[in-house]
């Protein structure tokens, strides 16, 4: 494995220590207000404490949850579950694009402008769809649990309403429910097929 794998699979790593000890902290957590423990022992002390932040943002979403006090744990484990599926799926696309990079940089050198123009650019349009999916998925994410600062959030949300505002001219919300995302995730789905066939089929 060269060195741009190993970083990549660093980057894996980390992704799944993160929700190892997230959810480790909140499955302590839920074993902790379950047998309602001493709330004052060291250990009950600790798990609430560094538990507390992760859980709180869900407890005041605009899902109407807040009245369910044991519910918060439920859906961090969920949005973990689709946090690190999401993010693996990113670094893959990232490690693809890294790889296709390189050999449009070969081809550059060996003369072949075409091929070269060819990686580049496709693997740029797939980098660049696959960023709008994550600004999609997270945005919606976001918008459940009220999270709007820090810069990373600012810039999701940033993506998120520039591909919105677009489709919502067009898709009519039913109801209560905004459709937009869920077709624009399948419309950035089907332009990285279009794109995959058309550079690379």
């Amino acid at each position: 494995m060269n060195v741009m794998g190993l970083i990549f699979e660093a980057i894996r790593g980390v992704l799944w220590v993160a929700f190892g000890l997230t959810v480790g902290l909140v499955v302590a957590r839920m074993l902790v207000d379950g047998l309602r423990l001493n709330p004052f022992g060291w250990f009950p002390y600790v798990i609430r404490r560094w538990s507390e932040p992760l859980l709180m943002p869900l407890r005041r979403n605009p899902l109407a949850f807040a009245s369910r006090y044991d519910l918060a744990p439920i859906l961090f484990l969920i949005l973990a579950i689709v946090v690190l599926a999401f993010g693996l799926h990113f670094v893959g696309d990232l490690h693809r694009a890294a790889i296709g990079f390189g050999m449009a940089a070969r081809f550059f050198a060996q003369g072949d402008l075409s091929f070269g123009a060819r990686y580049l650019i496709g693997h740029a349009l797939l980098l660049a769809l696959s960023v709008a999916m994550i600004c999609v998925i997270f945005g919606v994410i976001f918008s459940w649990i009220g999270l709007y600062r820090g810069r990373l959030v600012r810039f999701i949300w940033w993506g998120f309403e520039r591909i919105m505002a677009p489709l919502r001219r067009v898709v009519p919300p039913i109801g209560m429910f905004d459709l937009t995302p869920l077709v624009a995730y399948f419309v950035l789905l089907i332009l990285s097929w279009l794109v995959q066939v058309a550079f690379f089929g």
